[in-house]
Protein backbone atom coordinates (compact mmCIF):
# COMPACT_ATOMS: atom_id res chain seq x y z
CA UNK A 1 0.00 0.00 0.00
CA UNK A 2 1.23 3.51 -0.74
CA UNK A 3 2.27 5.94 1.82
CA UNK A 4 0.86 9.65 1.61
CA UNK A 5 1.50 12.43 3.45
CA UNK A 6 -0.29 15.80 3.72
CA UNK A 7 1.25 18.72 5.13
CA UNK A 8 -0.35 22.25 6.32
CA UNK A 9 2.82 24.50 5.78
CA UNK A 10 4.28 27.27 8.79
CA UNK A 11 2.81 30.13 8.88
CA UNK A 12 4.62 33.22 8.30
CA UNK A 13 3.99 36.48 9.89
CA UNK A 14 6.52 39.79 8.52
CA UNK A 15 4.54 42.50 10.42
CA UNK A 16 5.27 42.27 13.92
CA UNK A 17 2.04 44.43 14.72
CA UNK A 18 0.18 41.50 12.79
CA UNK A 19 -1.49 38.51 14.33
CA UNK A 20 -1.04 35.47 14.11
CA UNK A 21 -3.99 33.03 13.65
CA UNK A 22 -4.20 29.23 12.87
CA UNK A 23 -6.91 27.83 11.07
CA UNK A 24 -8.57 24.28 10.73
CA UNK A 25 -7.19 22.36 7.91
CA UNK A 26 -10.70 21.41 6.40
CA UNK A 27 -9.07 21.45 2.83
CA UNK A 28 -7.12 18.26 4.18
CA UNK A 29 -8.86 16.85 6.14
CA UNK A 30 -11.64 16.75 2.97
CA UNK A 31 -9.13 14.98 0.83
CA UNK A 32 -8.09 12.70 3.53
CA UNK A 33 -11.61 11.18 3.71
CA UNK A 34 -11.34 10.00 0.12
CA UNK A 35 -7.88 8.83 0.61
CA UNK A 36 -7.97 7.10 3.94
CA UNK A 37 -9.10 3.92 2.33
CA UNK A 38 -6.81 3.38 -0.43
CA UNK A 39 -3.37 4.22 1.06
CA UNK A 40 -1.17 4.69 4.39
CA UNK A 41 -2.06 8.34 5.45
CA UNK A 42 -0.87 10.79 7.41
CA UNK A 43 -1.79 14.78 7.64
CA UNK A 44 1.10 16.67 8.91
CA UNK A 45 -0.29 20.24 10.58
CA UNK A 46 2.85 22.30 11.12
CA UNK A 47 0.63 24.78 12.91
CA UNK A 48 -0.45 22.39 15.64
CA UNK A 49 2.37 19.60 15.81
CA UNK A 50 6.08 20.81 17.41
CA UNK A 51 4.65 24.06 17.15
CA UNK A 52 6.86 26.83 17.91
CA UNK A 53 7.96 30.87 17.08
CA UNK A 54 10.90 31.99 15.41
CA UNK A 55 11.91 35.22 15.03
CA UNK A 56 14.13 35.65 11.60
CA UNK A 57 15.20 39.39 10.60
CA UNK A 58 12.97 39.59 7.92
CA UNK A 59 9.88 37.85 9.31
CA UNK A 60 8.62 35.25 12.42
CA UNK A 61 7.79 31.55 11.49
CA UNK A 62 4.97 30.46 13.16
CA UNK A 63 4.55 26.35 13.12
CA UNK A 64 6.52 22.77 12.76
CA UNK A 65 10.50 24.02 12.60
CA UNK A 66 11.68 23.58 9.07
CA UNK A 67 14.40 20.66 10.45
CA UNK A 68 11.70 19.00 12.08
CA UNK A 69 9.60 18.43 9.10
CA UNK A 70 12.63 17.40 7.19
CA UNK A 71 13.01 14.91 10.11
CA UNK A 72 8.80 13.49 9.96
CA UNK A 73 9.16 13.16 6.26
CA UNK A 74 12.09 11.10 6.35
CA UNK A 75 10.54 8.74 9.71
CA UNK A 76 7.37 8.11 7.70
CA UNK A 77 9.05 7.81 4.10
CA UNK A 78 5.51 8.91 1.86
CA UNK A 79 5.79 7.52 -1.64
CA UNK A 80 3.81 10.91 -1.99
CA UNK A 81 3.89 14.06 -0.38
CA UNK A 82 0.72 16.83 -0.77
CA UNK A 83 1.41 20.35 0.40
CA UNK A 84 -1.01 22.76 0.36
CA UNK A 85 -1.41 26.81 -0.40
CA UNK A 86 -4.54 27.48 1.00
CA UNK A 87 -3.49 31.37 0.54
CA UNK A 88 -0.72 33.04 -2.06
CA UNK A 89 -0.12 35.58 0.77
CA UNK A 90 1.90 32.31 2.57
CA UNK A 91 2.91 30.04 -0.55
CA UNK A 92 6.37 30.80 0.02
CA UNK A 93 5.87 28.78 3.01
CA UNK A 94 4.43 25.92 0.72
CA UNK A 95 7.67 26.54 -1.39
CA UNK A 96 10.12 26.09 1.35
CA UNK A 97 8.44 23.16 2.58
CA UNK A 98 8.36 21.73 -0.86
CA UNK A 99 12.33 21.81 -1.07
CA UNK A 100 12.72 20.45 2.01
CA UNK A 101 10.56 17.45 0.94
CA UNK A 102 13.14 16.92 -2.05
CA UNK A 103 16.15 16.91 0.06
CA UNK A 104 14.35 14.64 2.79
CA UNK A 105 12.75 12.16 0.14
CA UNK A 106 14.28 12.67 -3.26
CA UNK A 107 12.29 9.99 -4.34
CA UNK A 108 8.81 11.12 -3.19
CA UNK A 109 6.27 12.72 -5.62
CA UNK A 110 5.57 16.14 -4.44
CA UNK A 111 2.13 17.64 -5.24
CA UNK A 112 1.04 21.37 -4.60
CA UNK A 113 -2.91 21.75 -3.89
CA UNK A 114 -5.32 24.47 -2.64
CA UNK A 115 -6.41 28.03 -4.10
CA UNK A 116 -2.94 29.31 -5.00
CA UNK A 117 -1.74 26.47 -6.78
CA UNK A 118 -5.15 26.54 -8.47
CA UNK A 119 -4.41 30.04 -9.82
CA UNK A 120 -0.65 29.70 -10.36
CA UNK A 121 0.19 26.02 -11.24
CA UNK A 122 2.40 27.06 -14.30
CA UNK A 123 4.71 29.30 -12.04
CA UNK A 124 5.02 26.40 -9.16
CA UNK A 125 6.00 23.57 -11.70
CA UNK A 126 8.57 25.98 -13.58
CA UNK A 127 10.55 27.65 -10.45
CA UNK A 128 9.83 24.80 -8.20
CA UNK A 129 10.96 20.94 -7.47
CA UNK A 130 7.48 19.64 -7.49
CA UNK A 131 6.14 16.97 -9.84
CA UNK A 132 2.13 18.01 -10.01
CA UNK A 133 -0.63 20.82 -9.22
CA UNK A 134 -3.93 19.36 -8.22
CA UNK A 135 -6.31 21.81 -9.91
CA UNK A 136 -9.38 23.56 -8.05
CA UNK A 137 -11.54 20.40 -6.27
CA UNK A 138 -9.06 17.75 -5.41
CA UNK A 139 -11.22 15.19 -4.04
CA UNK A 140 -11.24 12.84 -7.19
CA UNK A 141 -8.70 14.40 -8.63
CA UNK A 142 -5.97 13.64 -6.22
CA UNK A 143 -7.95 10.09 -5.10
CA UNK A 144 -7.67 9.15 -8.65
CA UNK A 145 -3.91 10.11 -8.65
CA UNK A 146 -3.11 8.27 -5.41
CA UNK A 147 -5.25 5.07 -7.43
CA UNK A 148 -3.16 5.17 -10.34
CA UNK A 149 0.10 5.50 -8.14
CA UNK A 150 -0.49 2.54 -6.43
CA UNK A 151 -1.44 0.30 -9.41
CA UNK A 152 1.85 1.46 -11.60
CA UNK A 153 -0.52 3.25 -14.13
CA UNK A 154 0.46 6.29 -15.76
CA UNK A 155 -0.15 9.56 -13.82
CA UNK A 156 -0.33 11.47 -16.75
CA UNK A 157 -3.93 13.10 -18.22
CA UNK A 158 -5.59 12.70 -14.95
CA UNK A 159 -8.32 15.59 -15.25
CA UNK A 160 -7.53 18.35 -12.60
CA UNK A 161 -3.92 17.57 -12.22
CA UNK A 162 -1.08 19.78 -14.10
CA UNK A 163 2.15 18.43 -14.70
CA UNK A 164 4.91 19.60 -17.05
CA UNK A 165 5.84 17.48 -19.49
CA UNK A 166 9.27 18.64 -22.14
CA UNK A 167 8.98 21.84 -20.71
CA UNK A 168 5.55 22.35 -21.36
CA UNK A 169 2.81 22.74 -18.97
CA UNK A 170 0.14 20.06 -19.40
CA UNK A 171 -3.50 20.15 -17.55
CA UNK A 172 -6.89 19.19 -18.59
CA UNK A 173 -9.84 20.51 -16.38
CA UNK A 174 -12.07 18.35 -14.13
CA UNK A 175 -15.68 18.70 -14.11
CA UNK A 176 -16.61 20.08 -10.83
CA UNK A 177 -18.68 18.09 -8.23
CA UNK A 178 -22.49 18.60 -8.36
CA UNK A 179 -23.75 16.40 -5.98
CA UNK A 180 -21.59 17.56 -3.13
CA UNK A 181 -23.98 14.93 -0.72
CA UNK A 182 -21.68 12.12 -1.76
CA UNK A 183 -18.52 13.56 -0.25
CA UNK A 184 -17.80 12.00 3.31
CA UNK A 185 -17.47 13.67 6.54
CA UNK A 186 -14.04 15.08 7.01
CA UNK A 187 -11.81 13.06 7.81
CA UNK A 188 -11.55 14.23 11.68
CA UNK A 189 -10.32 10.79 12.96
CA UNK A 190 -6.91 11.62 11.62
CA UNK A 191 -6.38 14.43 13.82
CA UNK A 192 -6.63 15.18 17.62
CA UNK A 193 -9.43 17.50 17.07
CA UNK A 194 -9.26 18.80 21.08
CA UNK A 195 -5.47 19.91 20.04
CA UNK A 196 -7.29 22.55 17.46
CA UNK A 197 -9.98 23.04 19.87
CA UNK A 198 -7.53 23.97 22.71
CA UNK A 199 -5.06 25.77 20.42
CA UNK A 200 -5.41 29.67 21.83
CA UNK A 201 -4.18 30.87 18.16
CA UNK A 202 -7.12 29.36 16.29
CA UNK A 203 -8.72 31.69 14.52
CA UNK A 204 -7.41 34.04 16.82
CA UNK A 205 -9.20 36.95 17.93
CA UNK A 206 -11.44 37.32 15.23
CA UNK A 207 -14.04 35.16 16.98
CA UNK A 208 -16.00 35.49 20.02
CA UNK A 209 -16.52 31.81 19.73
CA UNK A 210 -14.55 29.64 21.72
CA UNK A 211 -13.57 25.92 21.25
CA UNK A 212 -15.15 26.46 17.96
CA UNK A 213 -14.81 24.33 14.21
CA UNK A 214 -15.16 25.59 10.69
CA UNK A 215 -18.02 23.98 8.62
CA UNK A 216 -18.60 24.40 5.02
CA UNK A 217 -21.69 23.70 3.49
CA UNK A 218 -21.55 25.01 -0.55
CA UNK A 219 -18.82 25.76 -3.48
CA UNK A 220 -18.92 28.12 -5.89
CA UNK A 221 -19.85 31.73 -6.43
CA UNK A 222 -21.55 32.91 -9.54
CA UNK A 223 -20.91 36.89 -8.92
CA UNK A 224 -18.16 38.86 -10.77
CA UNK A 225 -16.62 41.05 -7.75
CA UNK A 226 -13.61 42.20 -9.45
CA UNK A 227 -11.28 41.50 -6.05
CA UNK A 228 -12.67 37.80 -5.40
CA UNK A 229 -10.69 34.77 -6.70
CA UNK A 230 -13.19 32.42 -5.61
CA UNK A 231 -14.70 31.30 -8.38
CA UNK A 232 -11.40 30.17 -10.42
CA UNK A 233 -10.51 27.62 -8.13
CA UNK A 234 -14.25 26.43 -6.98
CA UNK A 235 -16.13 27.64 -10.10
CA UNK A 236 -18.84 29.89 -11.03
CA UNK A 237 -21.37 27.11 -10.67
CA UNK A 238 -23.13 27.21 -7.09
CA UNK A 239 -23.54 23.96 -5.48
CA UNK A 240 -23.94 23.20 -2.16
CA UNK A 241 -25.04 20.40 0.53
CA UNK A 242 -28.74 19.31 1.09
CA UNK A 243 -30.02 20.52 4.46
CA UNK A 244 -30.27 17.40 5.48
CA UNK A 245 -26.41 16.30 5.33
CA UNK A 246 -25.62 19.84 7.37
CA UNK A 247 -27.39 18.48 10.27
CA UNK A 248 -25.98 15.43 10.08
CA UNK A 249 -23.04 16.81 10.16
CA UNK A 250 -23.44 19.24 13.11
CA UNK A 251 -24.81 16.33 14.72
CA UNK A 252 -21.63 14.31 14.00
CA UNK A 253 -19.54 16.95 15.90
CA UNK A 254 -21.60 17.53 18.26
CA UNK A 255 -21.72 13.72 19.65
CA UNK A 256 -18.55 12.71 18.89
CA UNK A 257 -16.14 15.64 19.74
CA UNK A 258 -18.50 18.17 22.08
CA UNK A 259 -18.05 20.82 19.83
CA UNK A 260 -21.23 23.29 19.82
CA UNK A 261 -19.65 26.43 18.28
CA UNK A 262 -19.14 26.43 14.38
CA UNK A 263 -17.60 28.93 11.62
CA UNK A 264 -19.98 28.35 8.92
CA UNK A 265 -16.83 29.29 6.12
CA UNK A 266 -19.18 29.19 2.78
CA UNK A 267 -18.26 32.21 0.41
CA UNK A 268 -21.97 32.18 -0.39
CA UNK A 269 -23.73 29.96 2.59
CA UNK A 270 -26.96 32.20 1.93
CA UNK A 271 -27.38 32.17 -1.90
CA UNK A 272 -30.03 29.61 -2.40
CA UNK A 273 -32.19 31.35 0.48
CA UNK A 274 -34.89 28.50 0.82
CA UNK A 275 -32.16 25.98 1.12
CA UNK A 276 -30.16 28.31 3.99
CA UNK A 277 -33.98 28.99 5.52
CA UNK A 278 -34.45 24.70 5.62
CA UNK A 279 -31.11 24.80 7.72
CA UNK A 280 -32.01 27.04 10.42
CA UNK A 281 -35.51 25.58 10.51
CA UNK A 282 -33.96 22.43 11.06
CA UNK A 283 -31.81 23.93 13.75
CA UNK A 284 -34.55 25.27 15.71
CA UNK A 285 -36.81 22.15 15.29
CA UNK A 286 -34.08 19.39 16.29
CA UNK A 287 -33.65 21.76 19.76
CA UNK A 288 -29.64 21.94 18.48
CA UNK A 289 -28.45 24.41 21.34
CA UNK A 290 -25.06 25.35 19.33
CA UNK A 291 -23.54 28.74 18.12
CA UNK A 292 -22.40 29.60 14.86
CA UNK A 293 -21.08 32.59 12.79
CA UNK A 294 -20.27 33.53 9.51
CA UNK A 295 -16.69 35.00 9.13
CA UNK A 296 -16.08 34.97 5.24
CA UNK A 297 -19.33 37.21 5.76
CA UNK A 298 -22.91 37.04 3.53
CA UNK A 299 -24.31 38.74 0.79
CA UNK A 300 -26.93 41.08 2.59
CA UNK A 301 -29.47 40.89 -0.26
CA UNK A 302 -29.94 36.98 0.46
CA UNK A 303 -31.25 38.27 3.80
CA UNK A 304 -34.73 39.38 5.00
CA UNK A 305 -35.99 40.73 8.72
CA UNK A 306 -37.90 37.28 8.71
CA UNK A 307 -34.29 34.72 7.70
CA UNK A 308 -32.21 37.12 10.49
CA UNK A 309 -34.90 36.55 13.32
CA UNK A 310 -34.91 32.98 12.74
CA UNK A 311 -31.20 32.89 12.58
CA UNK A 312 -30.84 34.67 15.91
CA UNK A 313 -33.09 32.12 17.31
CA UNK A 314 -31.13 29.16 15.51
CA UNK A 315 -27.66 30.57 17.52
CA UNK A 316 -26.35 33.14 15.39
CA UNK A 317 -23.55 34.29 17.91
CA UNK A 318 -22.39 37.16 14.82
CA UNK A 319 -23.29 38.35 11.50
CA UNK A 320 -20.57 39.96 8.82
CA UNK A 321 -21.65 41.70 5.86
CA UNK A 322 -19.90 42.30 2.51
CA UNK A 323 -20.94 46.17 2.10
CA UNK A 324 -17.25 46.60 0.63
CA UNK A 325 -18.49 50.69 -0.42
CA UNK A 326 -20.42 53.79 0.22
CA UNK A 327 -21.03 54.39 -3.46
CA UNK A 328 -23.61 52.85 -5.18
CA UNK A 329 -21.64 53.53 -8.31
CA UNK A 330 -18.40 52.09 -7.14
CA UNK A 331 -20.67 48.89 -6.37
CA UNK A 332 -22.02 48.92 -10.19
CA UNK A 333 -19.17 49.89 -12.36
CA UNK A 334 -15.99 49.14 -10.43
CA UNK A 335 -16.70 46.16 -7.43
CA UNK A 336 -19.18 44.93 -10.01
CA UNK A 337 -21.17 43.62 -6.60
CA UNK A 338 -24.44 43.71 -8.13
CA UNK A 339 -25.96 44.65 -5.67
CA UNK A 340 -28.46 47.14 -3.74
CA UNK A 341 -26.72 50.02 -1.02
CA UNK A 342 -29.63 50.99 0.40
CA UNK A 343 -31.08 47.15 0.80
CA UNK A 344 -27.85 46.14 2.70
CA UNK A 345 -28.48 49.39 5.06
CA UNK A 346 -31.59 48.28 5.95
CA UNK A 347 -30.30 44.28 6.88
CA UNK A 348 -27.79 46.38 8.93
CA UNK A 349 -30.82 48.28 10.92
CA UNK A 350 -32.68 45.03 11.08
CA UNK A 351 -29.36 42.94 12.84
CA UNK A 352 -29.42 46.11 15.34
CA UNK A 353 -33.24 45.65 15.82
CA UNK A 354 -32.89 41.68 16.36
CA UNK A 355 -29.42 41.91 18.97
CA UNK A 356 -27.55 40.49 16.42
CA UNK A 357 -23.58 41.12 16.69
CA UNK A 358 -22.76 42.31 13.15
CA UNK A 359 -19.41 43.29 11.62
CA UNK A 360 -19.10 44.61 7.90
CA UNK A 361 -16.60 44.33 5.01
CA UNK A 362 -15.42 47.69 3.33
CA UNK A 363 -12.72 47.50 0.51
CA UNK A 364 -11.21 51.24 -0.86
CA UNK A 365 -8.66 51.98 -3.29
CA UNK A 366 -10.32 50.27 -6.53
CA UNK A 367 -8.74 51.84 -10.09
CA UNK A 368 -11.57 54.09 -11.15
CA UNK A 369 -12.30 55.23 -7.56
CA UNK A 370 -12.44 58.69 -6.76
CA UNK A 371 -10.62 59.60 -3.35
CA UNK A 372 -14.06 61.04 -2.29
CA UNK A 373 -16.08 58.17 -3.04
CA UNK A 374 -13.86 56.21 -0.55
CA UNK A 375 -13.99 58.99 1.90
CA UNK A 376 -17.97 58.37 1.78
CA UNK A 377 -16.88 54.48 2.40
CA UNK A 378 -14.87 55.38 5.94
CA UNK A 379 -17.88 57.84 6.39
CA UNK A 380 -20.80 55.21 6.01
CA UNK A 381 -18.46 52.59 7.76
CA UNK A 382 -18.53 54.88 10.95
CA UNK A 383 -22.39 56.00 10.74
CA UNK A 384 -23.07 52.28 10.75
CA UNK A 385 -20.70 51.65 13.63
CA UNK A 386 -22.50 55.18 15.54
CA UNK A 387 -26.07 53.85 14.88
CA UNK A 388 -26.34 50.27 14.83
CA UNK A 389 -23.14 48.72 16.10
CA UNK A 390 -21.98 47.34 13.04
CA UNK A 391 -17.88 47.31 13.52
CA UNK A 392 -16.15 48.00 10.70
CA UNK A 393 -13.35 46.16 8.93
CA UNK A 394 -11.81 48.37 6.00
CA UNK A 395 -8.95 46.91 3.61
CA UNK A 396 -7.54 48.20 0.86
CA UNK A 397 -7.90 46.80 -2.69
CA UNK A 398 -5.56 43.63 -3.15
CA UNK A 399 -5.28 42.66 -6.58
CA UNK A 400 -4.98 38.60 -6.18
CA UNK A 401 -3.27 36.30 -8.65
CA UNK A 402 -5.76 36.29 -11.37
CA UNK A 403 -8.43 38.25 -10.72
CA UNK A 404 -10.37 40.93 -12.63
CA UNK A 405 -8.41 43.56 -10.80
CA UNK A 406 -5.22 42.08 -10.69
CA UNK A 407 -5.69 41.98 -14.02
CA UNK A 408 -6.65 44.96 -14.78
CA UNK A 409 -3.86 46.88 -12.87
CA UNK A 410 -1.05 44.87 -14.60
CA UNK A 411 -2.17 46.00 -17.83
CA UNK A 412 -2.26 49.24 -17.13
CA UNK A 413 0.58 49.68 -14.58
CA UNK A 414 -1.23 50.41 -11.49
CA UNK A 415 0.78 48.45 -9.45
CA UNK A 416 4.63 47.84 -9.03
CA UNK A 417 5.91 44.29 -10.89
CA UNK A 418 7.52 41.40 -9.13
CA UNK A 419 5.45 41.75 -5.97
CA UNK A 420 6.86 38.98 -3.03
CA UNK A 421 4.67 37.26 -0.82
CA UNK A 422 5.34 39.33 2.12
CA UNK A 423 3.88 42.45 -0.41
CA UNK A 424 0.49 41.00 -0.73
CA UNK A 425 0.63 39.78 3.16
CA UNK A 426 1.16 43.15 4.17
CA UNK A 427 -1.72 44.65 1.84
CA UNK A 428 -4.54 42.22 3.21
CA UNK A 429 -3.57 43.54 6.16
CA UNK A 430 -6.58 45.83 7.79
CA UNK A 431 -5.11 49.29 7.61
CA UNK A 432 -1.76 47.23 5.55
CA UNK A 433 0.37 48.78 2.93
CA UNK A 434 -1.81 49.28 0.08
CA UNK A 435 -0.39 48.19 -3.39
CA UNK A 436 -2.40 49.96 -6.16
CA UNK A 437 -1.67 53.67 -7.48
CA UNK A 438 -3.11 55.26 -10.27
CA UNK A 439 -3.53 58.80 -11.85
CA UNK A 440 -6.39 59.34 -9.15
CA UNK A 441 -4.92 58.85 -5.76
CA UNK A 442 -1.54 57.37 -5.12
CA UNK A 443 -0.36 54.75 -2.03
CA UNK A 444 0.28 57.47 0.06
CA UNK A 445 -3.34 58.67 -0.36
CA UNK A 446 -4.96 55.66 0.46
CA UNK A 447 -2.46 54.88 3.92
CA UNK A 448 -3.54 58.36 4.83
CA UNK A 449 -7.44 57.37 4.60
CA UNK A 450 -6.66 54.25 6.21
CA UNK A 451 -4.86 56.22 9.05
CA UNK A 452 -7.92 58.85 9.17
CA UNK A 453 -10.21 55.50 9.37
CA UNK A 454 -8.30 54.04 12.29
CA UNK A 455 -8.36 57.39 14.54
CA UNK A 456 -11.66 57.71 13.96
CA UNK A 457 -12.31 54.39 15.46
CA UNK A 458 -10.40 54.93 18.12
CA UNK A 459 -12.41 57.73 18.87
CA UNK A 460 -15.41 56.10 18.62
CA UNK A 461 -14.60 52.99 20.48
CA UNK A 462 -13.53 55.71 23.54
CA UNK A 463 -16.64 57.11 23.05
CA UNK A 464 -18.56 53.57 23.43
CA UNK A 465 -16.32 52.86 26.82
CA UNK A 466 -14.76 49.90 24.52
CA UNK A 467 -11.21 51.20 23.68
CA UNK A 468 -9.63 48.84 25.77
CA UNK A 469 -11.73 45.96 26.24
CA UNK A 470 -9.46 42.92 25.09
CA UNK A 471 -11.98 41.94 22.34
CA UNK A 472 -11.72 40.25 18.83
CA UNK A 473 -10.65 43.43 16.43
CA UNK A 474 -7.78 45.46 16.25
CA UNK A 475 -8.12 46.76 20.23
CA UNK A 476 -6.48 43.37 21.93
CA UNK A 477 -5.20 44.92 24.71
CA UNK A 478 -4.55 48.18 26.50
CA UNK A 479 -1.01 48.95 25.35
CA UNK A 480 -1.70 48.03 21.99
CA UNK A 481 -3.91 50.34 22.00
CA UNK A 482 -2.37 53.50 23.13
CA UNK A 483 0.55 52.66 21.46
CA UNK A 484 -1.26 52.36 18.23
CA UNK A 485 -3.27 55.79 19.07
CA UNK A 486 -0.13 57.89 19.94
CA UNK A 487 1.36 56.51 16.36
CA UNK A 488 -1.68 57.57 14.77
CA UNK A 489 -1.67 61.56 16.26
CA UNK A 490 1.87 61.20 15.36
CA UNK A 491 1.27 60.31 11.79
CA UNK A 492 -1.27 62.98 11.18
Amino acid sequence: MSKVMLINPPVRIYDSSSEFTAYFPIGLLSIAAFLKNICELKIFDCLITDFEIKKTKDFTLYGTPFEKIKSAIKDFNPDIIGISIPFSTQADNARAVCRIAREAKPDALIVFGGPDASVRYESLLKEEPCDFCVIAEGEESFFEFVKRFSSNLPLTDIPGVAYKREEAIQYKPRKFLQDLDKLPFPAYELIDVGDYLRNKYLYGNRTILKESITIITSRGCPFSCVFCSIRLHMGRGYRYHSPDYVIRHIKFLMENYGITNFHFEDDNISLNKERFAEIIDKIIEDGLRIKWDTPNGLRADTLDYDLLKKMKQAGCAELTIGIESGSQRVLNTIIKKNTSLDYMLEMVKYCRELKIKTSAFYVIGFPGESLEEMKKTINLAMELYRRYDAFPVLHFATPLYGTELYNTCIKNGFMEKGLTGKDFAAAIQPFGEPLISTNDFSREDIKKLGRDFLLRLYFMRLTKGLIFDAVKHPLSTAKKAKDRLRLLIKSR
